[in-house]
This record gives C-alpha cells, sequence and structure tokens, in this order.
C-alpha cells in the first residue's frame, strides 16, 4: 500500500499543476482570456462574445480574419482596421453570428460594451503623410 501512496501523490500534483498552469492565461471569473496588446476593457469583452471562433480553437474562416491570440503582432494599421471591422459588425448585429446568438445569448455584447469597442476603435492613431 506504501508504494502506491508515492505513485499517487505524484500523479496527483502532476495534475494539479496542469490544471494550474492551463488556467493562467484566465482573469476575472476564471473564463476571461488576456490578450496582449487589447485594453482591459476590450479583453473582457473579446473573452466573452469573440474567443470561441476568433482564437486558434475556432474555425478556420473566422480565425483567420481576426485571431485575437496573434493581435499583438499584427501592424498598427491591421489593428486599427480589424476594430473598426469588429465594431462596424457589432453595431450591424452581425457578430456574433445568429447560431451564437440562439445557443448563446448572454455572450451578445450590450449597447454599453459596443460603444467601448467603438471609443477604442476610434482611439487608434494613424500617420498623416
Amino acid at each position: 500500500m506504501k508504494k502506491t501512496t508515492p505513485i499517487f501523490l505524484s500523479f496527483f500534483l502532476f495534475m494539479a499543476s496542469g490544471l494550474f498552469l492551463s488556467n493562467l492565461s484566465l482573469i476575472g471569473q476564471g473564463k476571461a482570456w488576456v490578450f496582449t496588446g487589447l485594453p482591459d476593457n476590450i479583453n473582457k469583452i473579446v473573452s466573452v462574445s469573440c474567443v470561441p471562433c476568433h482564437t486558434t480553437k475556432g474555425g478556420l474562416m473566422s480565425r483567420s480574419k481576426l485571431n485575437f491570440e496573434e493581435w499583438a503582432q499584427y501592424s498598427p494599421e491591421k489593428q486599427k482596421a480589424r476594430a473598426e471591422k469588429m465594431y462596424s459588425l457589432l453595431n450591424k448585429g452581425d457578430m456574433p453570428p445568429k447560431s451564437a446568438r440562439k445557443d448563446h445569448p448572454e455572450n451578445i455584447p450590450t449597447k454599453d460594451q459596443i460603444d467601448a469597442i467603438k471609443t477604442w476603435s476610434e482611439s487608434f492613431k494613424t500617420d498623416s503623410k
């Protein structure tokens, strides 16, 4: 019996450390992601409303158009363009898509959240040459 205890303890510690490490990128209620280059308030909105599709775990088409895990590598011009497009699609009600809205209405951004994305998208500086 004593020989199995170290094995069990080792397995338990291994599993516990894996769970801890897998949650290091989470904030808030344990469900929000932290994406480099996004303000905290935008991170919180994106984590709820956009992450299921617009990360490496999402569909090929959605993540090829916008992948928040790659946001920090986007050029400032690309970030600005993506932020403006994001606001436009959210404001028109085209994002999240209808199926996601139907299945998870709690993930639909509020008007205040959409306004925050508008303000953020307008905050990008561009070179006026």
